[in-house]
């Protein structure tokens, strides 16, 4: 296994498209092995994705992603550990027993994750979702509604 981690120092960098840092280590035997860092503040977007499956990059254990880079990596067989918080060395300790979950709902949209709405009107479905956000989850404070402020009228606009 050949794992992709975007670094911010010695954490987990809570961006993939902005990291400055990736690095690349090599699972032989079930023990971490070949580390390498590579500098990556000049890559694209797309060159970022092309680097690491030339690389032989087949896990990415990373923050938030956007929905691009995740779909990206995804259609080339990638799996995907989105969301991963902390140093980089609990991360990778982490994921070689086994302690996290690959998620589908991955990237950058609105709430930091990938989603679709379905149908129209009152009958819209998310899709895809992060842990703990969506239809039926506890929201902010006052259910995150607008309210009026100066200059702004309650009820319906008209002529």
């Amino acid at each position: 296994m050949r794992i992709a981690v975007p670094t911010f120092g010695v954490r987990v960098s809570p961006r993939f498209d902005c990291a400055q840092t990736v690095l690349l280590v090599s699972v032989v035997d079930g023990g971490l092995s070949d580390r390498k860092e590579l500098a990556a503040s000049d890559w694209a977007p797309h060159e970022r994705i092309n680097k690491l499956l030339e690389l032989g990059v087949d896990t990415v254990l990373c923050g938030g992603i956007d929905c691009w880079s995740a779909e990206s990596l995804r259609s080339a067989g990638v799996t995907i550990y989105g969301w991963v918080t902390g140093e980089v060395e609990d991360a990778l300790a982490c994921l070689l027993r086994g302690e996290l979950v690959a998620y589908a709902g991955l990237g950058g949209g609105r709430f930091g994750g990938c989603q679709q709405l379905r149908g129209r009107g009152s009958g819209r479905q998310w899709l895809e979702q992060p842990p703990g956000i969506g239809p039926g989850m506890p929201g902010p404070p006052g259910g995150g509604q607008r309210r009026p402020g100066p200059g702004r009228r309650r009820g319906r606009r008209g002529p």
